[in-house]
């Protein structure tokens, strides 16, 4: 008998092989010395970028769906987007995520804004909603 999980995860895998190319960048935040200001931080990179396939989706307006629930709640925009990533993928922390190669924009994570499916205590796949950097950094960076 097989497991499923990992039927599951081969399944998902799958579905990965045709995403799009995605970029994760993380950083270590540090605060300004003797600053008594909040805003004083700096980043700088932590190890290198991770690549990625992601699978991209809009937000989804439909009445009852998850995303226009979030969207009531002001959580999410109408043009944020969802990412679809492997359960290992790393999504804590300060990062951006760039999509495409070479990488066309640069997104940051909502706060909140992963949820994780497992099955038997084993990460299958987060769904990660991303907002556009206008400017392309993160502030600090």
């Amino acid at each position: 008998m097989s497991n499923i999980g990992s039927d599951f995860k081969d399944g998902f895998e799958e579905v990965l092989n045709y995403g799009q190319l995605t970029r994760f960048k993380y950083f270590n935040n540090s605060f300004g010395a003797g600053s008594y200001y909040d805003d004083d931080t700096t980043l700088t990179q932590s190890g290198n970028d991770l690549w990625v396939s992601g699978v991209v989706q809009p937000i989804s307006q439909s009445r009852g769906s998850s995303d226009a629930i979030l969207l009531e709640q002001g959580k999410i925009l109408t043009n944020d987007t969802k990412l679809y990533v492997g359960g290992e993928i790393g999504t804590s922390g300060t990062l951006k995520i760039g999509l495409g190669s070479p990488v066309a924009n640069e997104y940051s994570v909502l706060v909140d804004g992963v949820v994780s499916w497992s099955v038997n205590a084993e990460s299958i796949v987060k769904k990660v909603y991303i907002r556009r950097l206008t400017t392309g950094s993160l502030v600090g960076e």
